[in-house]
């Protein structure tokens, strides 16, 4: 009995070190210490360094070197640029070279050691320092590196433009060591996805810029000491993993506090005009955004969020305390309840990002699904929780609405295994993100936002791995779960038609999104045909009504007509129109959305409405919009006020009563030969198909629609 109790605690512990074998590799109370000494030469658009690292060996092994990461080199050339969503070159172009301001890199001017000069090598964006004496576990050792970062014009992560500075990737960054094969992780930035993969550390940063320059840094500035033309601003920025720095002198700010969170959006005035609106935008939903993650996964492990307007081209991106945001112009009107534009979900999703890369870490190079595809879904799930299950942005929408199968590698491949952006991005942001509502739809919401905080709680400063993730999805949702979940991860063409929508959910995606087109239609033109249909999109009755008397000839047309308008309602938004022949219309009826079909002069319904409608069908011409046009053999539609009830609408769909032998063709039918419109009844009058203006008219061969008023 005791031995086997000995035993299940063993076990126990066994697995616990299993499943924490990743977070053992940092230990938060022995963190690297980066302190730098910079200066901005704003005119050579290059930054001086002294870096010191104070660098405790954690790991097991004795290490005989250092290892840096020396991102700012990919910016030598073209083909190690890394650009997001690629540089392009036409077939059998050559690579173009970069003007030297297009270059970016970093110089290493000295490196020593207590001191004194160490031997080093400078390769392929890697600094590999010797060590003097072994450093063994538990020691420390203090390294000084001295260099020159000369800041790239252009548009990409690390840039100079326009008076902004975006300093990302950009200084020697301690590689991360591996224990199991004995060596550093030596691999450049890859022009594909993102390669960012570092331990937290804590850093002492200062920087002497113009007077007037306002400084966007990790961390929390401290001080800022000035004289007639220069300051020094001093940071702090304790367990991050990265560290950037975004600045210029025109830099304006907004600011805001939630759950004891100071946010702050920092944007420019252009040439175009004040962005202080959009950035008001952008601030406001990305503290919204904080305070859900707060809620639902775990606190924000910091007292500051910064968001920084730059000239950054593709996207946005994610750093430590800091979103690098684009052009932040939002010039349409935003109706976020709905729908929101890219900028608004590019910086919910870089907000995010501070749970999933900066909050919990993970190898971006090797594993980029972990974090990436985990905040494309998160953002939708924002977007479903805080809005609505059928918001344009949610899950529904923009994750389970267009799946279908497709050649696609593994979920869980490298970004080095993509040949190009597109493959990356349908795999790791389109693909990856129906992951986590496959997980969702097997285990249920409780179980899965349970599965994400304890992934947080767990690997909150640390790095975690694909295997953690799964780890935690057995502990939570069982063995089979995780069994099914492996697979799906790390089998190439992963296909979750689970999730797929339902035809009564697609409908209702349909029905908004033709509501937000009409009424679109609707502030442009005002009253438009299209507003019968959106009446009845929003729940109201629509009858249409058949009329009683319809030449021989015309039957197979307007039969046509009919059927067209009510299969397409039924099909696409599963709304029932209701159909009733003139002759059987009750007063109850008339109080509706009418669409009238018939002759003019023949129809008692559309001859007892004619002097209320704004077009009349029985004089010699009809004017409309100061056009006279001769009524004699013309057909059409318009919208108008119901005449019997002001609160509807009434579609008049007028024909010509006579021998169409010569405007129609001759076919076998089912009761023998008949004469049919060449689809123009069909095409031209279905209310779905010409929605935006107020009327149509045929005379002879040519159309003519508007409006007419």
């Amino acid at each position: 009995m005791k031995r086997k109790a000995i035993f299940s605690i063993l076990l126990v512990i066994s697995l616990l070190f299993s499943s924490f074998n990743i977070s053992l590799a940092v230990d938060l109370d022995n963190l690297t210490e980066y302190n730098m000494e910079l200066i901005l030469n704003d005119e050579s658009r290059t930054v001086e360094g002294i870096l010191e690292v104070e660098f405790i060996n954690t790991y097991e092994d004795t290490l005989k070197e250092l290892v840096f990461h020396l991102y700012a080199d990919s910016y030598k050339s073209y083909e190690t640029l890394p650009a997001i969503g690629g540089v392009y070159v036409y077939p059998g172009e050559e690579v173009p070279e970069l003007t030297e301001a297009e270059k970016g890199y970093i110089e290493i001017k000295d490196v020593s050691i207590a001191g004194e000069k160490a031997k080093y090598t400078k390769d392929n964006q890697i600094l590999k320092v010797q060590l003097k004496d072994p450093l063994k576990n538990g020691h420390k050792v203090g390294i000084r590196i001295e260099f020159l970062l000369k800041v790239p014009e252009g548009y990409n992560r690390l840039h100079y433009m326009e008076g902004v500075y975006s300093l990302t990737n950009w200084y020697p960054l301690l590689s991360i060591y591996d224990e199991e094969t004995d060596t550093w992780d030596e691999r450049p930035f890859h022009p594909i996805g993102e390669s960012n993969y570092s331990d937290v550390a804590n850093y002492n940063v200062r920087i002497k810029v113009p007077k007037d320059m306002t400084v966007v840094p990790t961390g929390s500035i401290l001080k800022e000491m000035e004289d007639d033309e220069y300051k020094i601003v001093t940071i702090r920025a304790e367990k991050v993993r990265d560290f950037v720095i975004f600045m210029s002198k025109a830099y304006k700010v907004k600011e805001k506090e939630v759950d004891d969170i100071k946010i702050s959006c920092y944007y420019l005035d252009h040439q175009y005009g004040s962005n202080e609106k959009s950035a008001e935008i952008l601030l406001n939903e990305v503290a919204k955004t904080v305070e859900f993650m707060n809620k639902t996964f775990g606190k924000y492990p910091y007292g500051e969020l910064r968001i920084a307007e730059t000239y950054l081209s593709g996207g946005a991106m994610e750093y430590p305390q800091v979103i690098q945001m684009g052009w932040m112009g939002i010039y349409e009107e935003v109706n976020i309840e709905d729908q929101a534009p890219w900028l608004i979900e590019a910086a919910v999703h870089e907000a995010i990002h501070q749970w999933w890369y900066v909050g919990v870490g993970n190898d971006e190079f090797s594993e980029p699904f972990l974090d990436e595809s985990l905040t494309v879904f998160t953002t939708a799930y924002y977007f479903e929780k805080v809005y609505d299950e059928y918001h344009e942005n949610g899950v529904k929408s923009s994750i389970r609405r267009f799946l279908y199968p497709e050649s696609l590698l593994p979920l869980n491949s490298s970004v080095d295994d993509f040949y190009d952006w597109g493959a990356y991005s349908t795999a790791i942001y389109s693909r990856g993100a129906t992951f986590f509502e496959d997980l969702r739809q097997r285990v249920g919401e409780d179980k899965f936002v349970e599965i994400l905080r304890t992934y947080y709680e767990r690997y909150l400063f640390k790095n975690a791995s694909i295997d953690d993730l799964l780890g935690i999805i057995g502990e939570i949702a069982g063995e089979e779960v995780e069994k099914i979940m492996y697979e799906a991860v790390s089998s190439p063409n992963y296909y979750p038609e689970n999730i797929i929508l339902t035809p009564e959910e697609e409908q209702v995606f349909n029905i908004r999104w033709e509501i937000r087109r009409l009424k679109s239609y609707e502030e442009q033109n005002g009253l438009v045909i299209g507003s019968i249909i959106l009446d009845a999109l929003e729940g109201e009755d629509l009858i249409i009504v058949k009329p009683s008397y319809i030449n021989e000839r015309d039957t197979y047309a307007v039969d046509g007509l009919i059927s067209s308008i009510m299969d397409t309602f039924n099909y696409n938004y599963g709304i029932e129109v209701d159909l009733v022949e003139e002759e059987n219309l009750t007063r109850e009826h008339k109080n509706s959305n009418l669409i009238v079909i018939g002759y003019p002069e023949k129809s008692s319904l559309i001859k007892d409405m004619s002097k209320s409608l704004p077009v009349d069908l029985t004089s010699d011409t009809i004017e409309i919009n100061k056009v006279s046009i001769k009524n004699d053999g013309i057909s059409g539609m318009f919208i108008a006020e119901n005449p019997y009830n002001k609160d509807f609408l009434s579609l008049i769909i007028f024909l010509v009563d006579e021998d169409m032998e010569d405007k129609s063709s001759l076919q076998e039918g089912d009761s023998g030969e008949i004469y049919v419109y060449d689809d123009i009844l069909i095409y031209s009058y279905n209310p779905l198909y010409a929605d935006d203006v107020q009327f149509v008219i045929h005379v002879d061969d040519i159309e003519i629609r508007g409006l007419y008023k």
